[in-house]
Order: structure tokens, then C-alpha cells, then sequence
């Protein structure tokens, strides 16, 4: 065999493996069945080139590309500062809507980092491959915490600061509490002497009938009745005594008017 052909050989196995290599890598794949969606975001969490994207829990791809972009603007005009290229299987790609979500996930305590994505709504309209979208930034665990030592510090500040305040309220509060454990104790005692229970009823008793007579009051007969007093009493202001004593003595009633 002449060595041209030997080199050929070479050449063309060096190059099987390189694509063997790249389509393990899945950086290079003529049969490839996904479609790509750029996700906005400005904090990604850890996620890296190679990290599942799942829909529902369910494995539909990989983040295959990230690019810091400082002049990356959303359709909303928000600056987002990174995007990130992932792949989606065209079985998945029909429930992935404009009203989608896309979070960055964490499989287990100290799992491995995903892109999350929830399906859209069936009215929302279809996203088409290549377009960009804002991506759900995930809580920055050290920003938490920092601003919890932050807070601490500043109630501490504050507790040393009115130590004396804080203690008297403590104080008044117990005072309060001890208070009215007392006040509780005597209802109880009351409720248990049959005078006070006597004095209950009594109460109730006269309640009721409070409300009885309230309520007859309210009757339209009774208002007629108050009607006709009042109009009668009217009457009688202009008498003197002398004609009242003449009328009821007429009427053969003898009265002693005061």
C-alpha cells in the first residue's frame, strides 16, 4: 500500500472520530431533532453548557451555548446582561407558549442545576425557534445570607440600645398577664356562687323582658296609642284646674286636682 493512500486512510479515520467525538458532545449532530430558544437572564444560578432542560420533570434537552451580551435588551426594554442557547425536542416544542416560564432548578439539596420550563397555556400563541425570552432568575442564596446577618445585626443594635425600655415593657406585660389571671380567677368563682348565678338569671330575665317591651313599643298600634296621649295632653294644657274640677264634676267624677 503507498504511502498516499496510507495518509488518506489516516485523514479520513481522524476525521470519523472527530465527528464521532463532536456527536457525543452532541456539538455536532446532523440528525438532531431539537429546536433553539434563547433564555434572558441576569443571574443563571450555576447553570452551565450540557445542563438538562426539562418540561413537567421530563428531560427534553440541554443548555448548549452561554453569552454574556452587555448590550442585551428584553422587548420589554429590560437589560439583561447573559442569554443562554438551549435546546428543545420538537415532541416538547408544541406546549412551550409565550406565557411560559423559565426557571432555573435545582435537582435534590445538592443536585445538579436545570432550566425548568412550564408549559403555556393552549391559547397563548407558539414561540418561534431562535427568539429570545426572559428567563425567571433564581433567589441568590449569598444576597440572603447577607442581609439576614445585616438584619441581626441591626436588632441587636436596637436591643442593646433600649435594653432598659425593653425590660419594663417585659415587666408591665408580665404585671398585665398577672392581671388578668386574677380577674379570670374571680369570674370563675362568681360563676360558681349560686347568689351570683341568681343574679345572672335576674339579669337575663329582665333583659328579656327589656326587648319584649321594646318591641311592642315598635308596634304600630302602640305608636297610635302615643299619638293619641300626646295629642289629648295637648288639649288639657290650656285647662286651669277650676274648669277640669267643673268638667269632672259634670261628668259626676270627683277628683282633687293638685
Amino acid at each position: 500500500m503507498r504511502s498516499e493512500t496510507k495518509v488518506g486512510l489516516l485523514f479520513i479515520a481522524t476525521l470519523a472520530l472527530i465527528a464521532a467525538f463532536a456527536y457525543y458532545l452532541d456539538a455536532f449532530n446532523p440528525f438532531s431533532n431539537t429546536k433553539d430558544l434563547w433564555v434572558a437572564y441576569n443571574f443563571a444560578g450555576g447553570i452551565e453548557v450540557g445542563s438538562p432542560v426539562r418540561v413537567m420533570g421530563i428531560k427534553v434537552g440541554k443548555v448548549k451555548e452561554i453569552i454574556f451580551d452587555p448590550n442585551l435588551k428584553t422587548e420589554a426594554g429590560e437589560e439583561v446582561k447573559l442569554k443562554i442557547r438551549i435546546g428543545v425536542e420538537k415532541r416538547a416544542w408544541s406546549i412551550i407558549r409565550s406565557d411560559s416560564e423559565f426557571y432555573i432548578n435545582l435537582a435534590g439539596v445538592i443536585g445538579e442545576k436545570f432550566v425548568e420550563i412550564t408549559p403555556g397555556k393552549a391559547a397563548s400563541e407558539k414561540l418561534r425557534p431562535g427568539t429570545i425570552v426572559r428567563g425567571i432568575d433564581p433567589p441568590r442564596i449569598d444576597q440572603l445570607i447577607s442581609q439576614s446577618y445585616g438584619l441581626a445585626g441591626k436588632i441587636l443594635d436596637v436591643i442593646n440600645k433600649n435594653e432598659g425600655s425593653i425590660t419594663d415593657t417585659l415587666k408591665m406585660a408580665d404585671h398585665l398577664v398577672a392581671n388578668l389571671n386574677s380577674l379570670l380567677n374571680r369570674i370563675d368563682k362568681m360563676s360558681k356562687n349560686d347568689d351570683a348565678n341568681k343574679i345572672f338569671k335576674n339579669l337575663v330575665s329582665i333583659t328579656e323582658d327589656m326587648a319584649y317591651l321594646t318591641k311592642a313599643l315598635r308596634d304600630p298600634k302602640s305608636e297610635k296609642t302615643f299619638q293619641l296621649l300626646q295629642k289629648l295632653i295637648w288639649r288639657l294644657e290650656g285647662l286651669d284646674d277650676k274648669a277640669l274640677k267643673k268638667f269632672f264634676q259634670e261628668e259626676g267624677i270627683k277628683a282633687k286636682l293638685f
